[in-house]
């Protein structure tokens, strides 16, 4: 038969260093992940202005990428709606003038993704690096 002593100072140093992972946990989630997709941008990605938006109370990032500058995004939102009113006001009254608009008028769309997947590729590393960093016990 054997017995089991157990010390309430033991007891509390576990109950210490349990805590020190449950805040270096909260830490990583609230704060380290914002600033590693805010990083990534920077050096990998090559962009000047990073656009990362921080939930902190939720714990979560997220990082947004345009294809083109915000001036450019908003200048082809004007023309896709100028055109896509003109198609409408003409599609009233269908003529030779419709069908030419209608053939005119090109959707500015692209189909190649805005990402290639080495960056993607590059940001899991990025984020495993900085994991196996910040959760050392």
């Amino acid at each position: 038969m054997f017995t089991i002593d157990i010390d309430p100072k033991t007891l509390e140093e576990v109950r210490h260093s349990i805590n020190r992972m449950a805040q270096s946990l909260e830490h990583l989630r609230t704060v380290d992940l914002g600033h590693e997709l805010s990083a990534w941008q920077v050096e990998d990605v090559g962009r000047t202005k990073p656009f990362t938006m921080k939930f902190r109370r939720a714990g979560r990032a997220q990082t947004v990428f345009r294809p083109h500058s915000w001036k450019q995004m908003k200048r082809s939102g004007r023309y896709q709606r100028r055109g896509q009113r003109a198609i409408l006001r003409l599609a009233a009254r269908p003529s030779l003038k419709t069908a030419h608009a209608v053939g005119r008028f090109q959707a500015l769309t692209s189909t190649l993704p805005i990402l290639r997947e080495e960056l993607v590729e590059k940001l899991g590393e990025r984020l495993l690096e900085m994991a196996k960093e910040q959760l050392q016990w």
